[in-house]
């Protein structure tokens, strides 16, 4: 190949929720020309390992062991030690006989540092001290918290969230901590006026991707996405950030990492009239130019990795399969 025609050496693109049920597939798909998708699929080695979650994959790739420590360091939490949590504020909505979880509950600064200083207060007998640096990502530094085993909240968005709470050895008395919470704010002035105004309650804090803090050891020397955990991730591990994934594509970076987590909250939330919407989005500004990068030569090689509850699924290719023309191309659902 022509080095002067070489750009990124290899893109890793993570897509959660590229593949869905049968069922709910053959609704999404009607009608719907996914032609260089389907290009980059059929001519790539695919893989099917064990599932895992998005948080998990990130972790490998810019060697960390957990997320609270690196994002907390991005939001600016520079320096602290002990043990981290993530402890992200939310709606907990009451429907029927489930309990709903509601992410990206929108408060002001000065709401969640009013906040923050009551939990801090009530909390400061059991070793608790909480950070709100950004309104829509808190934090706890705590002591290791044993046996236990917590939910990203990625999955837990938009769910019945009974049977995800704190598992384990120890879960017992995270569920206690947590219930005290949830009653400390529901009686906090601040949601009693958010209420009272119609705003949606900041009722619970969801706790999850606890660890120590660590240098990481990315494996990736630029990244660029949809989703603002990959940017903490590059920010804090020093890995350059771009915007848009042509941009990324034309930078003569080592490993570029790509995610798009836009399908997966589509199918969380139930809009499939979103997801094939975001579907086509991603054929025309995502699978096109790679295809294209990829047969100029921009682009040496792809990792195309679809996560879904079942599996992870890994489609490898370089520039020469674009020309092992006698591959079949097949539809997603084939995939599945």
């Amino acid at each position: 190949m022509d080095a002067k025609l070489a750009r990124m050496n290899h893109l890793h693109l993570i897509v959660p929720a590229l593949f869905l049920p049968v069922q709910a597939f053959s609704a999404v798909l009607a009608g719907l020309r996914l032609p260089y998708l389907e290009k980059l699929l059929a001519h790539s080695r695919h893989a099917v390992l064990p599932p895992t979650a998005l948080e998990n994959r990130l972790c490998d790739g810019f060697g960390v062991q957990s997320v609270a420590p690196l994002r907390a360091l991005a939001d600016g939490l520079a320096g602290a030690e002990g043990y981290w949590l993530c402890a992200d504020p939310v709606e907990l909505q009451i429907q029927s006989s489930q309990v709903i979880l509601q992410p990206d509950v929108a408060c002001s600064d000065a709401e969640a540092q009013s906040l923050c200083a009551a939990l801090n207060a009530h909390f400061s007998g059991e070793g608790w001290r909480f950070f709100a640096p950004h309104p829509l990502r808190w934090y706890v530094q705590t002591q290791v918290p044993g046996e236990v085993e917590m939910t990203p909240l990625r999955t837990a968005a938009w769910r019945d969230v009974k049977m995800l709470l704190p598992r384990g050895v120890d879960a017992r008395r995270w569920q206690r901590l947590g219930n005290e919470v949830q009653m400390l704010l529901h009686q906090h002035p601040v949601n009693m006026a958010r209420q009272q105004s119609g705003n949606p309650a900041v009722n619970s804090l969801w706790l999850w991707g606890g660890g120590c803090a660590a240098a990481p050891h990315p494996v990736f020397d630029a990244a660029g996405n949809d989703d603002a955990l990959v940017t903490a991730f590059a920010r804090a591990s020093e890995v350059a950030v771009l915007d848009d994934l042509p941009g990324l594509l034309e930078t003569r970076h080592e490993r570029g990492l790509w995610v798009d987590a836009s399908l997966e909250e589509a199918w969380r939330r139930g809009d499939l009239y979103t997801y094939r919407a975001r579907l086509e989005k991603f054929e025309n500004e995502i699978a096109t130019p790679v295809w294209q990068a990829l047969g100029a030569g921009r682009l040496r090689a792809l990792t195309l990795e679809v996560l879904t509850e079942e599996a992870d699924h890994r489609f490898e290719m370089t520039r020469a399969g674009c020309w092992k023309l006698w591959r079949r191309h097949r539809p997603l659902a084939a995939y599945i």
